[in-house]
């Protein structure tokens, strides 16, 4: 005889569920080491207290780590950091952790702050890239979290605030990006804008070399409209604006490969030291409106865009391209006293998307950098022979046969001609003979050479036959 069970198995799982719900519902909740030191510094339970948040390109990092130093040298104010461990990369908000018992299964603990090392030129920053901040404004507290936050392929740097009142938070972020602006650490550098794999943008700061004028070989009056166009608008911008006359503008260089449009970029960044230089090129272009934005916070400034045929074809030919409509806004969208340059080079002008040239404001002046002429191309041989004890006593047969030649060939020319004369004569000093310049000149126009040759600016169908 089989005798039935007491309890129907099915009502004790179900009681025993029942059991360990109320269980979960009831028992104590651990109480978060982070969450109880919000409390004693608030003064109150943070549950309910508003968080403000404001977010930042990460690139600005070093800026938000000057500005929170530069806040907590005011009078009356403290701060104390701490940092906070996370769950799998994962790391709570602020509001997550005002809120008892933990969040998402894990209670955070206290863990070592976390900082990322910034370098600015020749300056390096130690900045607090995840933590938490314990401030104290005078008789008011803050909390204040500091973190990043991945958007897909991007990320910003975040800074969530946590007050007794909103408008306490909202005057610390406020004051905290005047900090930012007044203390910018890329004010009056040269400044080059990347995109990083991530597709957000990324900036460095470079030093450019010297570029005195006497190292442009330009025609007669080329360089002095240049200059007049840039370095003299700024000279004059205070009597200009009392003028009523705008700032902003527009230059375009163009010419072939090799001729010096960047080298004139160089020359012009050099003359203009308080003035910031962004300098775009390649995908760059595809971060003109941050660039734009830092252009306008940093002025005086001039953004070159190098290559901008790349994403400003004329959309006659070409379809709509979005960089492109994005050049158009921004260059319309500044006001008129902004003193901003902008400084466009192309080796294709007549491809250019026309609607650059057709309004005031975007494009005022364009001008061509010619291959050089015999004059100029001797000029260069001799640049570009200072130190090489060049004995060409006559130059003319070697400046006859690079008709045709960029700047840059011509370069590549002397340097391959020192190398020749260094290997000729291991012994001795450098001393580069006309016989070097011809062979060096001769093993450029070489077919197997053409393609160098070409990339270095030589143009196609302009070179003489062989002597």
């Amino acid at each position: 005889m089989v005798r039935s069970p007491l309890v129907d198995p099915l009502e004790l799982a179900g009681a025993l569920k029942a059991l360990q719900d109320w269980a979960v519902q009831h028992a104590p909740a651990p109480e978060c080491e982070l969450r109880r030191r919000i409390v004693d510094h608030l003064g109150s339970e943070p549950a309910a207290l508003p968080v403000v948040r404001a977010s930042f390109g990460v690139y600005e990092r070093p800026n938000l780590h000057v500005a929170l130093e530069a806040w907590r040298e005011g009078e009356g104010r403290g701060c104390k950091i701490v940092g906070m461990s996370s769950e799998h990369g994962y790391r709570m908000g602020i509001a997550e952790l005002a809120q008892r018992g933990g969040s998402h299964g894990f209670v955070v603990e206290p863990g070592p702050i976390e900082y990322a090392t910034v370098r600015v030129g020749e300056r390096t920053l130690v900045c607090v890239s995840a933590g938490l901040f314990f401030l104290r404004d005078g008789e008011a507290p803050l909390v204040a979290l500091l973190g990043s936050t991945d958007h897909g392929m991007q990320q910003t740097l975040d800074i969530q605030v946590m007050t007794s009142e909103r408008s306490i938070a909202d005057a610390f972020l406020g004051e905290l990006r005047a900090l930012m602006a007044q203390h910018n650490v890329f004010r009056g550098r040269v400044v080059e804008v990347a995109m990083s794999p991530h597709g957000g943008m990324t900036v460095e700061v470079r030093a450019l070399p010297d570029v005195p004028r006497e190292r442009l070989v330009l025609p007669d009056g080329v360089l002095e409209r240049i200059e007049r166009h840039t370095l003299g608008v700024a000279r004059h911008a205070d009597r200009l604006r009392a003028a009523g006359r705008h700032l902003k503008r527009g230059l375009l260089l163009h010419g072939p490969p090799g001729t010096g449009k960047t080298l004139t970029a160089m020359h012009l960044a050099g003359r203009m030291p308080d003035r910031t230089i962004l300098l775009l090129t390649g995908m760059a272009l595809h971060a003109l409106g941050p660039a734009i934005a830092m252009a306008r916070s940093l002025q005086p400034a001039m953004v070159v865009l190098e290559d901008v045929d790349l994403v400003a074809m004329d959309r006659a030919y070409f379809h709509a391209n979005p960089v492109l409509f994005e050049l158009l806004n921004q260059m319309d969208g500044l006001a008129e006293d902004a003193d901003i340059i902008f400084l466009l080079t192309s080796n294709r002008p007549e491809g250019l998307e026309q609607a650059l040239a057709q309004r005031p404001g975007r494009i005022d002046q364009a001008i061509e950098l010619p291959l050089p002429d015999a004059a100029g191309r001797l000029k260069l041989l001799e640049l570009y022979g200072e130190g090489l004890d060049l004995r060409a006593s006559d130059l003319a047969p070697v400046v006859e046969r690079t008709v045709g030649a960029s700047p840059a060939f011509i370069r590549e020319l002397t340097r391959r001609a020192a190398l020749l004369a260094a290997d000729a004569r291991p012994d001795a000093p450098i001393a580069v003979s006309r016989a070097d310049l011809e062979a060096a000149l001769a093993e450029l126009q070489q077919d197997r050479e053409r393609l160098t040759a070409t990339l270095l600016g030589r143009q196609e169908g302009d070179q003489p036959a062989h002597r």
